[in-house]
């Protein structure tokens, strides 16, 4: 992350837009909530139910654990301690200011899931999650440069791919979502730039080594060009 302090500026403005959300959304849907969800129905079809299926899986269970393990089983081997602190605090903090919110604001789900999750329907906490997941691995895993927009592209498509499914499985409004994905966007950014300040490295450690290893040694100076003065550019 080259801009922690930026990322912490976008971080809590994305979470100063959530709790605006909190606060305004209504018990019930809002029109382009309906609209949107009527749009989901009429599209239905047993490919995309397959699709979002494995997208409510990898989002709760035994797929919420193991992907977050594994994350944070390659921190520990390549002893990134620190990234590994702030990858840990913006999942938990995300599971956490995702269930609270959803207490606060008991927004009734939309009727008739396809699956049936617990808990109330503001925010998404399958799309929190996936925001926080999402940009962590791009601020982990890659390198700052023009390379990393296709990362970020893949990253985007991830986050949108797991809010879709949530309203086209019908326990969703798009709202909701949208409140998710900004909140787990906004806490990863925040995490990930506080610990910047404290030193996480954003090159990826096997990739930092991996180069180290392919540079030569630098060539000791011989002893006759040690012991020879330096000739001043003044002289005749």
């Amino acid at each position: 992350m080259a801009q922690p302090l930026w990322a912490v500026r976008l971080g809590a403005a994305l979470l100063g837009i959530v709790a605006v959300m909190a606060l305004a959304v209504p018990t019930e849907p809002l029109t382009l909530d309906r609209r949107w969800s009527d749009a989901m129905h009429d599209l239905s079809t047993p490919f995309l139910t397959h699709l979002a299926l494995v997208f409510n899986a990898l989002g709760r269970g035994l797929g919420w654990a193991l992907s977050i393990t594994a994350v944070c089983v390659v921190l520990f081997l390549t002893q990134r301690m620190l990234a590994l602190v702030a990858f840990a605090a913006a999942e938990v903090l995300t599971s956490v200011s995702s269930t609270v919110l959803k207490m606060l604001v008991g927004r009734p789900r939309p009727p008739d899931g396809l699956v049936h999750p617990v808990g109330s329907s503001f925010p998404s906490g399958h799309a929190a999650y996936a925001g926080a997941t999402c940009v962590a691995l791009v601020l982990l895993f890659t390198v700052p440069g023009p390379s990393r927009r296709w990362w970020w592209a893949a990253a985007t498509l991830g986050i949108a791919g797991m809010a879709w499914s949530r309203t086209y499985l019908q326990v969703h409004w798009l709202s909701d979502v949208v409140g998710g994905s900004l909140l787990g966007v906004g806490l990863c950014l925040v995490a990930f730039g506080v610990a910047q300040r404290a030193g996480v490295s954003p090159r990826p450690v096997w990739r930092r080594r991996r180069r180290d290893a392919a540079s030569p040694p630098a060539a000791p100076a011989s002893s006759s060009a040690r012991s020879r003065p330096t000739r001043s550019r003044t002289e005749g």
